[in-house]
């Protein structure tokens, strides 16, 4: 009798913890990463990543997005300059976030997560707690902190997942410029590109973890793809909802590069130079003035972004080793004759050329459409300090 009661206190344990395996794998909750395509223009560019989820319990179908922010705040431009802006979470039906995709005809890509009914609860509950008006709100970096990043920090806080995982630990061998280049030339943004690459400090060059690769959407789609919960794969089933059809950008032809476009102004600078007669000499004198001022104020424009904003990724930039502020300034005292101001002239020419090693030691720091403007800055310099009343007096 007392093995028959055994036997069935066995099987009532059994029913049990197959009821509860039963509750689990019956959770009605479906999680999914979403990943879209990039767009044509500058905000779109490196496409976007937002979570799907459906309960089946309730009949919704939810999709939550990082990347929100107030267009309409009569202090946009300030804050967006600044690094003030604030970014949000919000929700919205996955028809309206599709539809807006398959109008500009942009793709967009469904990974559902192998979660179980606990984890999917807590991911849930989560986003719950961060659409709370005290908590929804966060403050936007470009490199760390964005729309992909905070769903990158959701999905892999896993402990199970990612904690004993050393692969999402090791080291790339790209860097963050590295991987943005890759969407401008795909993007045929020769000028933006340019344009990124005067901003960013020199955190850009870090060599990223894999982990911190997912800082763009579709790294964090391949991310996903490889990662393991335990004994099987993160994501279960992956299906393309909207397929891209845009057209491939074109690239421009090559007049209209940087590159070109600063290598005609070392040539024009340089035909100028090897005319002997006052004309041409007063000519290349107004053009250093010009020349000058406006590598100056760029170097204001940067030193702002440096210290008078919040963004981060625009700190330590090396680009104001060339472009340096107090060219502003000290460009008017050559007229005067200074001693001081025609050695300023010669020291920036030789750490112009100083660059040309900075270039090679650490490939990418300095964009390589600049090359020719550089070579032009030192050059130009060298010759105002070496001129004692030629240069600028005529």
């Amino acid at each position: 009798m007392k093995k028959v009661k055994h036997l069935l206190s066995v099987f009532a344990l059994l029913f049990s913890m197959m009821q509860a395996t039963a509750s689990v794998d019956s959770c009605n909750l479906r999680i999914s990463l979403l990943t879209c395509t990039p767009g044509s223009e500058l905000y779109s560019v490196f496409g976007h990543s937002a979570l799907r989820i459906v309960d089946s319990t309730v009949g919704t179908d939810i999709v939550y997005n990082f990347g929100t922010f107030d267009f309409n705040d009569p202090s946009f431009y300030s804050k967006f300059v600044r690094g003030k802006l604030m970014y949000f979470l919000s929700q919205e039906t996955f028809e309206n976030f599709k539809y807006e995709y398959v109008y500009f005809k942009r793709g967009i890509t469904e990974q559902v997560l192998s979660f179980n009914c606990a984890e999917k609860t807590l991911i849930q509950a989560k986003l719950f707690e961060n659409m709370q008006e005290a908590n929804r709100y966060y403050k936007y970096d470009f490199l760390k902190d964005n729309c992909t990043t905070r769903l990158r920090d959701l999905i892999f806080g896993s402990k199970s997942m990612i904690g004993n995982n050393k692969f999402f630990g090791s080291k790339t061998n790209s860097t963050y410029r590295d991987y943005l280049h890759n969407y401008l030339n795909r993007a045929a943004m020769p000028w933006t590109k340019l344009g990124i690459d005067l901003l960013l400090g020199f955190d850009a060059e870090h060599r990223m973890s894999v982990n911190e690769s997912m800082f763009l959407p579709d790294y964090l789609q391949k991310g996903a793809s490889l990662a393991r919960l335990g004994d099987k794969n993160l994501v279960s089933e992956e299906i393309i909802l909207v397929g891209d059809q845009q057209p491939k950008p074109m690239n421009p032809p090559f007049w209209e590069t940087p590159f070109f476009f600063f290598s005609a102004i070392l040539v024009l600078f340089a035909v100028l130079g090897g005319i002997k007669n006052k004309k041409s000499e007063k000519l290349i004198a107004k053009l250093d003035l010009i020349l000058f001022v406006i590598v100056g104020l760029l170097g204001i424009v940067l030193m702002f972004m440096w210290f008078g904003t919040d963004h981060e990724s625009f700190r330590d930039n090396l680009n104001l080793l060339w472009a340096m502020p107090f060219h502003v300034i000290v460009i008017f005292f050559i007229w005067r004759q200074n001693k001081w101001s025609r050695n300023y002239f010669l020291g920036y020419s030789m750490l112009t050329i100083g660059l040309g090693v900075l270039l090679i030691s650490i490939p990418g720091s300095i964009s390589i459409s600049l090359i020719p403007l550089v070579i032009l800055l030192s050059y130009r310099a060298w010759l105002i300090g070496r001129n004692d009343k030629k240069t600028l007096k005529q």
